[in-house]
């Protein structure tokens, strides 16, 4: 079983990828997922995910507690992998005491709201050297080694302290910053692309409280019509060429 947390696609390609190579392995989106009955039987149990500011999304860390508290480790072979832009930071340090295997896949960025989102071509680049290193490690979950894709840097636990922080202050309000602008078609997608089930609408989308920031329905609204604040206007929107459900 292969879970996965993605708003515009990454970590379902990478989980999508793996789970290719090993014959009746699933992915599984981890965001409304309670049925840990399921994973009794299992002989791989995999979390992909995006890094979040030099770390987990929280909605990740709540589900990978959940997780082991339910299950019974015993016997299963356990690995995470993190899809980023920039760095990893410390975030294998959140998960080392349930692992296996670490491993992690550099992925084109999503966020055009803190950051940029790469032309198509430097996208095509990174997503071709994706393919490759993931079909490396995949192997290696195939064959259930266990491989810690970790360098440990001096002080890296506090600097990925000090930076999620920051980046947990910048996007307090995300939800209160979402809003659909007048190329807003009314074709309501954008319910349908929210991996957490946070958004309704009345005329126009709205959303709840519970936004996992990851950029889904900004990057999937086909007219490009969600913006966040001010600074995602006239700006590039990212999907990953396979995310198609």
């Amino acid at each position: 079983m292969i879970f996965y947390f993605s708003g515009s696609g990454n970590s379902y390609a990478v989980a999508k990828q793996i789970a290719d190579r090993i014959e009746g392995e699933r992915v599984i989106s981890l965001a409304r997922f309670d049925d840990f009955k399921q994973c009794d039987n299992a002989e791989r149990i995999g979390i992909v995910f995006p890094c979040y500011g030099a770390s987990a999304p929280d909605i990740v860390l709540d589900f990978k507690n959940k997780l082991f508290k339910r299950i019974n480790k015993t016997g299963k072979y356990v690995f995470a992998v993190i899809t980023y832009a920039h760095s990893p930071g410390s975030s294998y340090l959140d998960f080392k005491e349930v692992v296996d295997a670490w491993f992690k896949v550099k992925m084109p960025e999503n966020d055009s709201y803190g950051w940029w989102v790469p032309a198509p071509k430097k996208q095509k680049i990174l997503l071709a050297q994706s393919v490759v290193e993931i079909d490396g490690f995949a192997k290696d979950i195939q064959n259930k080694k266990a491989i810690i894709m970790y360098r440990a840097i001096p002080g890296i636990r506090l600097v990925t302290h000090v930076g999620n922080k920051m980046v947990k202050n910048m996007y307090k309000d995300f939800d209160k910053m979402l809003y659909a602008d007048d190329k807003c078609v009314k074709c309501q997608q954008c319910i349908k692309y929210c991996p957490v089930q946070n958004i309704t609408f009345d005329n126009k989308p709205v959303w709840g409280t519970d936004c996992a920031n990851c950029f889904g329905c900004v990057n999937r609204c086909p007219q490009s019509a969600i913006q966040v604040g001010k600074r995602t206007k006239g700006k590039r929107r990212y999907v990953h060429p396979d995310y198609k459900i």
